[in-house]
């Protein structure tokens, strides 16, 4: 069986793609939250590792606070780029130390090619971890970067309480596309956004 671990485990994302796994019994899952794995502690991550060396690693671990680079509190710019960023890092580093052969699957984001005036840390950081991506393939490493778009998670309800569901990507859905690169069907270093209009497209290509 294979061995997958995904971070950031209490999120939305993490459980539809860790039910998904379950439910085709040909892995072993792990998903911790922050309380277990704590992305931006490398003892943690390092910790976890060795304690569960896996073949795939799933990078989903994210965190946006939204305000101007104008009135700014540093700290949370800091932590922005801390786990968005360098959490990708921490995890992947250990990972591949432990298990050269490891699958990187990085949970980007739109964000990363659109811009949000108020949200330019998680921008830049996810547009950090699409070129990442793509430097860890050319260097030897089987790495994609799939970016939901607007996503029917917790995270994003309460960023946009008053949102329509139904103009949201289901989390279940993204998760099909996590499984088909698992399977290998992406190219190592690709980038593939996956929304509400093309992940029916993507499914069923």
């Amino acid at each position: 069986m294979k061995k997958v671990l995904i971070t950031g485990g209490q999120g939305d994302i993490a459980k539809a793609i860790a039910e998904k796994l379950f439910l085709k019994g040909e892995y072993e899952v792990k998903s911790p939250g922050k309380d277990l794995l704590d992305v931006t502690n490398i003892d943690s991550v390092t910790k976890y590792v060795k304690d569960f060396i896996p073949d795939v690693l799933i990078n989903n671990a994210g965190y946006v606070y939204p305000q101007s680079i104008k009135e700014c509190e540093i700290e949370r710019e800091r932590k922005a780029f801390d786990i968005n960023l360098f959490g990708v890092f921490n995890c992947t580093s250990a990972v591949l130390k432990e298990n050269r052969n490891a699958m990187i699957i990085n949970i980007g984001s739109s964000a990363a090619t659109k811009i949000h005036g108020t949200w330019s840390s998680y921008c830049a950081a996810k547009a950090a971890v699409v070129m990442a991506t793509k430097c860890w393939a050319e260097d030897g490493v089987y790495a994609v970067c799939l970016s939901p778009g607007r996503t029917a998670t917790k995270m994003r309800l309460g960023l946009y309480p008053h949102e329509d569901q139904n103009t949201l990507l289901k989390p279940e859905d993204f998760a099909e596309i996590v499984l088909y690169a698992i399977n290998g069907r992406y190219a190592p270093g690709e980038h593939i956004n996956v929304n509400l209009q093309n992940v029916g497209e993507l499914i069923h290509a």
